[in-house]
């Protein structure tokens, strides 16, 4: 009490702790009460031209909603998964759940022929609400497998998806809702009719046994309030306070994006639901629509620059390919490529993780600095070939050498990751104080990016008030020094680790708790 009665004077003092006792934390506080929020609406071509306008670089800073170890703690965004507990084969086929699948007769409650893809929506016999949507003809597969790997990875990540699942059915396992309606182009709409329902069956691919393919993505729980911006806040939301284009999970989003090759990844494809939990609402964020992943783009296979490029070039860009007549053409226009109609155009030797491109500028992409590379970095280490086997097996594709296709592609640019963004920081990490020695794991060595390094540490004292640090002579190894050992409980100490190969570094905070150091923080 003593200790936090000096924390609160220094604070009200304008002199804040750097930390506080609960610190490290790993869950967000509760959420407040959000109301009624308005529905919010993103125009696709309106987003498209703002987000393409390729302005000057914004200024960059931090990233927030991280705790001291440089982690996202678990919040209605974000849930730290695979990377902090692994999760078993089963567990990550399985996803958000139900176990259950959905069970025919499917009652079809509305239908869509605009857009990229056409689908329709459906209740299951257990009154389950579900979307479903076809792979594009001349394709099988294409859509729907990347919409469902896509998905399950990004549920192990930490990301809150829906429940997406290959389902083969007959024409027979439907049903027609009077009341059902099909929505056409420029908004106009009209009652359905059983020949609709045809059309979109006789465009799936249809397997020997009559049966044909589609993804259903079970509804998210809640009431759907629009999507959400990778930029800014919602102002009607009063537990949004950290600008998108800030926070870590949606900057780190994009090694995710470009491991996946998740080209879409923009405010039309996310929603915010409001959900109700003793009495409280609140609301939680979504990821969904993963259509455009790995070599798919939705309707078509990808396209050789998707990945490499914006679809609209800055100015001078297109200025320059202009004067210079196409005569300077970059790596991926002079690459052959392997285009599978159920897997696309996907590969590895081009790959590029630093340079690859979502379909359009995103602000929460642009904004990311190595240590937010480095978060998603590590949480793509974390998948072992066997996991990423057990997830593209959730594609169900029908032929093994196409799984076998992805499933190395996959593991390549994985690894192409960890190479990349584990060398543009001291990555460092694991740390932990035991029999009195500061222990870490490092990653590049780990998984065999680098050959083992030596390190130099130099043991501080650590005023946790002014935040001023001073130098414990003697101190050069991973030992604690004599002082921290016989200091007092409460007391901080912080550790620079210098690697003495190319003098990156980092900073490592301890505190003295009973006879135990907790490591409570780190500098990047």
């Amino acid at each position: 009490m003593l200790a936090l009665a000096g924390m609160f004077q220094a604070s009200s003092a304008g002199r804040a702790p750097k930390f506080y006792p609960d610190d490290p934390i790993q869950t967000m506080p509760p959420p407040v009460d959000v109301g009624q929020p308005l529905v919010q609406k993103v125009n696709r071509v309106y987003d498209f031209m703002k987000q393409s306008r390729h302005s000057d670089p914004r200024p960059l800073a931090p990233a927030e909603a991280i705790n001291t170890l440089g982690d996202v703690p678990d919040s209605e965004w974000f849930t730290n998964r695979h990377g902090l507990r692994r999760m078993n084969r089963a567990e990550l086929q399985l996803g958000p759940g139900p176990a259950e699948g959905p069970q025919p007769p499917f009652t079809i409650i509305s239908g869509k022929s605009e857009g990229v893809s056409d689908g329709f929506r459906f209740e299951d016999s257990k009154g389950r609400s579900y979307f479903a949507k076809v792979d594009p003809i001349g394709f099988p597969e294409l859509a729907t497998a990347a919409d469902v790997i896509a998905s399950k990875f990004l549920y192990a990540v930490g990301y809150n998806t829906p429940q997406n699942e290959i389902v083969c059915l007959k024409l027979s396992d439907l049903r027609l809702s009077d009341s059902a309606k099909i929505s056409l182009s420029r908004g106009r709409s009209r009652k359905m009719a059983w020949n609709d329902v045809k059309e979109l069956a006789e465009d799936a691919h249809h397997y020997s046994d009559g049966t044909f393919r589609i993804v259903a993505s079970l509804a998210v729980e809640g009431e759907y309030v629009g999507p959400f911006r990778y930029e800014g806040t919602r102002s009607d939301d009063p537990n949004d306070i950290t600008p998108h284009e800030k926070r870590r999970d949606l900057r780190g989003l994009y090694v995710f994006s470009a491991w996946l090759n998740n080209t879409d990844t923009r405010a039309g494809n996310t929603l915010d639901a409001v959900v109700e939990r003793n009495g409280n609402r609140f609301i939680r964020h979504y990821l969904i629509d993963f259509g455009s992943a790995l070599g798919s783009h939705g309707n078509r296979p990808k396209d050789a620059p998707a990945g490499h490029e914006f679809a609209l070039l800055p100015p001078s860009e297109t200025i320059e390919r202009i004067l210079t007549l196409g005569l300077d053409p970059t790596k991926w226009e002079l690459a052959s490529y392997r285009v599978k109609p159920d897997v696309g155009l996907f590969e590895s030797k081009l790959f590029q993780p630093d340079d690859w491109k979502s379909g359009f500028p995103n602000p929460a992409f642009l904004s990311r600095l190595p240590d937010d590379d480095y978060w998603a970095a590590k949480q793509v280490m974390a998948f072992t070939d066997d996991d990423i086997r057990a997830l593209v097996e959730t594609g169900r594709y029908s032929n093994p050498r196409s799984s076998e296709y992805v499933i190395d592609t996959l593991a390549k640019r994985r690894d192409k990751i960890g190479r990349t963004f584990f060398a543009k920081v001291l990555a460092l990490d694991h740390f932990r104080v035991e029999n009195d020695e500061l222990l870490f794991d490092d990653l590049a060595v780990k998984y065999g990016f680098r050959s083992p390094r030596p390190y130099e540490v130099r043991w501080h004292r650590f005023d946790n008030i002014s935040r001023t640090q001073d130098l414990i002579p003697g101190s050069g190894s991973t030992r604690l020094p004599d002082e921290a050992k016989q200091a007092a409980p409460g007391s901080y100490f912080s550790a620079l680790i210098v690697a003495l190969d190319d003098l990156s570094k980092l900073s490592v905070y301890v505190r003295k708790e009973g006879n135990h150091f907790k490591v409570i923080g780190i500098d990047r």
